[in-house]
């Protein structure tokens, strides 16, 4: 095995959350032993939430000491009330951060001395709503860390320096065109705007009807959630009359996450913690610790309306416009104030939304059917395709993303 092997690892746990993180970058993280051995494979879930290095390194902890991990589990649910049911849903919950940064510092016990990480982006030097990565690692005595690319974002840059001045060797650049291809979302977004186009489609290209399962629905309702818009063409809007929210999104299962006196006591919406149990005893602050504005529910996106009419001329019974703190915009161009949109396209609408996207991302469903297909004259450049484990899909379905060619 070699270093683009395992960077290979890394890279396609990253795709998995790719456009979930925005506004920050999707990475992953391959952590191998002294030994060669790969202990996790950690991606970055949530804007917000623990970054792909701490991911792996909390995962790799919690397989090489059981203490470690009971000690933890016990000391989070003193501290905001949160019980897990075993470690397999520890390790997939979103986390605090901060606490579990510090308890990884505290409790490591050189366990990771001499690994060696593999990351898709140089580990980030700041401290923003999540501490250092770059501080973690050089503080658990990796011998080495290879990055895929160097974070050209000035506010979180310089990881390496830190890296090297705690003796870590450095190398870059691995897989650096996979790596650059990877954080292009982030990047654009961060700089002009990132624009995608959305599909779902039967393997014979039938885009016509109800496709995809409710996981697939859940994954894309949790993707508008993190949208300022939602594209729609106005032809779709007349014939689907759709709602365009975020209704789906894994984070509205209020009853299963948190209990319902506590609920009432807050009056609002639950963070997304995995497979969890929260004790009616846990007091208000500590759930308020938990319950921080990124970790609600997503707000459902403005919409625009691709169209040469005017607003006026669209129905107003129609439920995209009676969904509450909505902005909708009809116009023939991006709205200017777009820094991250989802065009969901119809039969024949991808050429005309080609113009404004970077990306497609289109789900398929393992079925055919007797239906008109989608239609399109544009050239695609995969650069990934789901596999059958991907967990925000059922098993008979995949996705991928592509770069449209122009």
């Amino acid at each position: 095995m070699n270093d683009e092997f395992y960077m290979d690892l890394a890279l396609r746990a990253a795709w998995r959350y790719q456009a979930l993180t925005l506004p920050n970058p999707a990475v992953g993280c391959a952590l191998l032993d002294k030994s060669g051995r790969v202990l996790s494979i950690g991606a970055h879930k949530k804007a917000g939430f623990l970054h792909a290095e701490v991911n792996a390194v909390f995962a790799a902890l919690c397989d090489l000491d059981v203490n470690f991990a009971q000690d933890f589990a016990c000391e989070y649910a003193r501290k905001f009330g949160v019980k897990f049911q075993n470690t397999k849903a520890l390790k997939s919950a979103l986390l605090q951060p901060s606490f579990t940064y510090d308890f990884i510092l505290n409790r490591h016990g050189g366990l990771l001395g001499g690994a060696c990480a593999y990351v898709t982006l140089e580990p980030c030097a700041h401290r923003g709503k999540t501490p250092s990565c770059a501080e973690l690692l050089a503080q658990l005595g990796l011998s080495r860390v290879v990055i895929g690319a160097r974070d050209t974002n000035a506010q979180a840059a310089g990881g390496a320096e830190i890296l090297r001045r705690g003796g870590i060797e450095v190398k870059f650049d691995v897989c650096h065109t996979a790596a650059a291809e990877l954080a292009e979302p982030f990047y654009l977004a961060r700089e002009s705007s990132f624009c995608f186009i959305k599909i779902n489609a039967a393997l014979n290209g039938v885009v016509h009807g109800r496709i995809g399962s409710e996981k697939q629905r859940a994954f894309v309702h949790e993707l508008r959630g993190v949208c300022d818009y939602v594209g729609v063409g106005g032809q779709t809007v007349r014939a689907d009359r759709p709602t365009l929210d975020v209704r789906a999104a894994k984070s509205d299962e209020i009853s299963a996450l948190v209990g319902r006196a506590d609920m009432l006591a807050l009056n609002t919406r639950a963070p997304e913690l995995g497979e969890i149990s929260v004790s009616a005893r846990a007091d208000k602050s500590a759930l308020d610790a938990r319950v921080a504005p990124q970790n609600l529910k997503p707000r459902a996106p403005d919409v625009w309306i691709y169209s040469h009419r005017a607003l006026l001329d669209f129905d107003e019974s129609i439920p995209l416009f009676g969904v509450a703190g909505r902005k909708v915009e009809v116009s023939q161009s991006l709205p200017a104030d777009a820094k991250i949109t989802m065009i969901e396209a119809g039969a024949s609408s991808f050429d005309e939304f080609a113009q404004f996207a970077s990306h497609a991302l289109i789900f398929y469903s393992a079925q055919m059917r007797n239906a008109g297909n989608f239609k399109a004259n544009a050239a695609l450049q995969p650069l990934f395709i789901s596999s059958a484990s991907d967990p925000h899909l059922e098993a008979n379905e995949f996705y991928g993303w592509f770069k449209i060619l122009k």
